[in-house]
């Protein structure tokens, strides 16, 4: 019986490959779909006509997304490092998703925790229990690269938006560790949690809980990738009271 992990790790230098054409041969004829639409909806009166030509726009633009999945994950490219603010780069993510919140009826919060012991009121305990106490400095500055760390973000709130599927609450606290020279970030939210027997396959490609027709399945696979890139990663907070991940990225 052949062995599934032969193909598994055939699987990058195949999506690579299959990307790169992708790529190509289908964001040409998507560009001009899309600026044609644009134009269509510029000269078009009729409000019914542009609510068909919206959704197609719309169409248009989440199969653009979906080859730039594919391309980032099979090709991710190096990043472009720079310091930001994360307080103004939290703002901006927050902004970016203003009307699916207030559609969607979710409470959004930004919280950075002044202690251990805040922190283990949001994640459920103590998780490195007998270390020296930590100094904070620059605690409010990451060293990244900001495009890559908005689309890791996005991945994860379009995931904890998906898990909710309705009112809820999201929370992202971060914090620095100065002495293992890193940022982390938590991102929880209220919704019903992920069963246990998926758990060991939600970062694997292509593999999604929610219905057909909802996307690839890349979501939280490019954000650890991303993670990975800068040092850092992503992973699912087993010991947390409600659904959280855990980002961590690197100083360096």
């Amino acid at each position: 019986m052949p062995d599934p992990s032969e193909y598994r790790s055939l699987s990058p230098e195949l999506l690579a490959e299959f990307s790169a054409g992708a790529g190509h041969d289908l964001n040409n004829p998507l560009a001009a779909v899309s600026g044609r639409v644009q134009l269509l909806l510029r000269e078009e009166t009729d409000p019914a006509k542009c609510a068909d030509l919206a959704v197609i726009l719309t169409q248009v633009k989440r199969a653009q997304d979906m080859i730039a999945d594919l391309r980032l994950i099979a090709r991710p490219p190096m990043p472009e490092k720079k310091q930001f603010q994360i307080p103004d780069f939290l703002e901006k993510l927050r902004v970016s998703f203003a009307e699916r919140f207030q559609q969607q009826g979710v409470s959004f919060q930004i919280r950075k925790p002044a202690s251990d012991t805040e922190l283990k009121t949001i994640n459920g305990g103590p998780e490195e229990s007998g270390e020296p106490e930590e100094t904070e400095t620059h605690q409010d500055i990451l060293f990244a690269d900001e495009t890559q760390m908005m689309v890791l973000f996005r991945a994860l709130v379009k995931n904890s938006l998906r898990a909710m599927g309705g009112p809820g609450e999201l929370t992202i606290s971060y914090r620095r560790r100065p002495m293992k020279a890193l940022t982390e970030f938590f991102i929880t939210d209220s919704g019903t949690g992920i069963p246990c027997e998926i758990r060991p396959f939600i970062f694997d490609p292509y593999f999604s809980s929610y219905q057909s027709g909802r996307g690839l399945g890349f979501g939280l696979t490019k954000a650890r990738i991303l993670a990975k890139m800068h040092g850092g990663d992503v992973v699912f907070d087993e010991t947390a009271p409600q659904t959280t991940f855990r980002v961590t990225i690197s100083d360096h």
